[in-house]
């Protein structure tokens, strides 16, 4: 049986990464941030692969943060423990920069730098009865793996200074009511994994370069001048008018009937 902390697989064009700490809420430790952005390099590398889901095992969390007992973990020094900043902050930005869309299935708790993570997806199928909390006022730190960042652009600058104050918990309901997850489920864990796993796979199916410009353009959108975002908007969709996919769209117009996206 392997010992990986993170899984790794493709099926049907979607790159499944899934963080193997149940007996621990997959709290994450330097190994698990490694080998999860280890994973999005590779699935990037990988022609067959066209979107990513993201998951956790067990049917108790998503993410509880940090390992708090694990060498890196808050309780360590000053140094280790600002490495383990660095390892989630480039997992989020390695979720945020690769083309490929990623979906996030939340299963359980979410909290602190585990929330974050998941909102460095792109979209979110979270389970109704989740627990997501910016929780790092609980234990007197500021938001450091994200979240300040990320949470304004989903909800706003109230609702998320909000969130980040009060480090309250809300349920995968709320989440969606918020904005923070497109789809909720009322169902368990696995059930919760395999809607998340249907919605990447239909996004494996889609014109794989026009989601990732869509993405990039999406995703700076709040950093962006609106005269920069519109002359990047013609770049991109240059880049998409020369696609296979593009030509197949219009052939499948003509002969009225669905396209097939290759990804090229």
């Amino acid at each position: 049986m392997s010992d990986d902390v993170v899984t790794a697989t493709v099926t049907e064009g979607v790159g499944r990464m899934q963080i193997e700490r149940p007996e621990s809420l997959n709290a994450f430790t330097p190994r698990v941030l490694e080998e999860l952005h280890d994973a999005i390099r590779s699935f990037e590398a990988d022609d067959d692969v066209r979107a990513i889901l993201f998951t956790a095992a067990g049917d108790k969390a998503f993410c509880a943060g940090v390992d708090l007992g694990d060498e890196g973990g808050l309780s360590e020094s000053t140094p280790e423990a600002l490495d383990t900043v660095h390892r989630a902050q480039r997992v989020l930005k390695a979720l945020r920069r690769t083309p490929l869309p990623v979906v996030g299935g939340v299963n359980g708790y979410a909290m602190g730098a585990g929330m974050d993570l998941a909102l460095g997806c792109d979209i979110r199928v979270v389970r109704a009865d989740a627990e997501l909390s910016q929780s790092y006022v609980n234990v007197g730190l500021s938001p450091g793996d994200g979240g300040a960042y990320m949470l304004p652009r989903l909800v706003g600058e109230e609702v998320a200074k909000d969130l980040i104050f009060s480090g309250r918990r809300i349920s995968g309901t709320e989440a969606k009511e918020l904005g923070i997850a497109s789809t909720v489920i009322d169902g368990d864990a696995e059930r919760t994994r395999e809607v998340a796993f249907d919605r990447a796979r239909e996004l494996a199916d889609g014109p794989t370069v026009a989601l990732g410009n869509a993405k990039q353009l999406v995703n700076e959108a709040h950093d962006v001048n609106m005269e920069t975002g519109l002359e990047h908007a013609i770049e991109a969709l240059g880049e998409c008018r020369e696609t296979d996919d593009h030509a197949e769209a219009i052939t499948a117009f003509d002969e009225k009937r669905e396209p097939e996206f290759r990804g090229e």
